[in-house]
């Protein structure tokens, strides 16, 4: 939580030049395009192909670093952008909320670990051939090493409302890893196929899965116009719901104090770099930015740092903005971490002692999705009825 704005710092400045952007921006580009005609299923093995080739070549340039001393920082956030871009294909098939699931351990809420490089691995020409297999089939898969958010299986399916990971034979031996991740992926889509688990990722007691009442209301559209605009004028910002104000900055010399408001002199707020976590490589589950930034110029100057963008989330606007009659809000905030309590007075339940939160990864997709605070809050009650409900039948 802070009480003033801190840009971001020196060390995260993304490399301005590389010899394979001009094939990630022509990828993104590709991908655009692209997504207009999903059905073309030869075009969508085409791009993976062109990305493992680009990832490939970062990860050579990583080893090489890595072997004669250097820092390889600049080629891994280089990776990283194509694995954004390998996010891409498997969201314009399938819900970002689904998505979440193969992101995440089955046992914990950590991450679930990376399949690791590419170049080299064993196994990778058994799964390509899968890939094409399903493809050929008209069955639209992504190799889930060129994605941050497929964690499980090798290849993943797509063609259906929930994500399908497989698993790719490469031997007849069967380690304790091996058997591990076998039960991993099996226990994942038992919860995916009946939107309920027991102690699901360490936590005691029910998981239920509910469906999203309507469709994200983002502000999306909002923020690429102010982008172009700043990009045009050096710095912009706007407002979304009498509580989030965003900040794009594209010059060296700002007054903070006039594009951050008064408000946040005045109030609790909470302020995030969104760059840093573009920078750090934590995008991980959230909808990928490449998909967000459909406008080639404005992609290309956030991946090269050109343009700085801010949110400053104003706490107690939040609460009093978004609550009504039925539903009081308190807001949790510290640094890398945010949850929001709703209480309801009114929602005779089996169990007093009950809370229901709105938890880090879904207030964090006010800045990573750029979804309305407001849809996420109202949201977040119609779920915690329907699954109450759901109970009750």
């Amino acid at each position: 939580m802070s009480s003033s704005p801190v840009p971001a710092s020196d060390n995260l400045s993304p490399p301005s030049e590389n010899r394979l952007y001009p094939e990630l921006f022509a990828l993104h580009r590709e991908i655009h395009d692209f997504s207009k005609d999903l059905e073309n299923f030869s075009r969508l093995l085409k791009i993976q192909r062109r990305i493992i080739s680009s990832i490939e070549e970062a990860e050579n340039e990583i080893r090489d670093a890595k072997i004669y001393g250097k820092n390889p920082k600049d080629w891994q956030y280089v990776r990283y952008n194509f694995l954004c871009l390998g996010d891409c294909l498997a969201f314009l098939y399938v819900d970002r909320f689904s998505l979440k699931q193969t992101y995440f351990d089955t046992n914990t809420y950590n991450i679930k670990q990376s399949g690791g490089f590419i170049l080299g691995k064993d196994g990778h020409k058994n799964e390509m051939m899968a890939l094409e297999n399903a493809i050929s089939h008209n069955i639209p898969a992504v190799l889930c090493d060129i994605t941050n958010v497929l964690r499980y299986g090798d290849i993943c399916l797509l063609g259906d409302s929930d994500p399908v990971p497989i698993e790719v034979k490469s031997s007849k031996t069967k380690d304790r890893r091996s058997k591990r991740q076998k039960l991993k992926l099996q226990t994942l889509s038992d919860f995916l196929k009946s939107d309920h688990a027991e102690n699901f990722r360490g936590v005691s007691g029910s998981t239920i899965r509910v469906e999203c009442s309507t469709s994200p209301k983002l502000y999306n559209r909002e923020l690429q116009d102010a982008v172009k605009e700043a990009i045009k004028r050096g710095s912009v910002s706007f407002e979304v719901d009498e509580c989030l104000r965003v900040v794009i900055i594209s010059e060296d010399n700002v007054d903070y104090a006039k594009l951050f408001g008064e408000k946040n002199l005045l109030s609790k707020s909470l302020i995030t770099s969104v760059n840093e976590i573009k920078t750090n490589m934590l995008w991980g589950c959230y909808y990928p930015y490449p998909l967000t930034f459909s406008d080639p110029a404005s992609f290309e100057a956030f991946v090269r740092g050109e343009i700085h963008i801010f949110t400053i989330l104003y706490l107690e606007k939040f609460e009093e903005k978004l609550a009504s009659e039925h539903v009081t809000l308190n807001v949790e905030a510290r640094e890398y971490k945010i949850e929001c309590h709703m209480h309801f007075p009114d929602l005779v339940i089996e169990d007093p002692t009950a809370r229901f939160t709105i938890g880090e990864h879904m207030m964090c997709r006010i800045w990573t999705d750029f979804i309305s605070p407001r849809w996420i809050v109202d949201n977040s009650i119609l779920s915690v009825r329907n699954a109450i409900g759901k109970r009750r039948a």
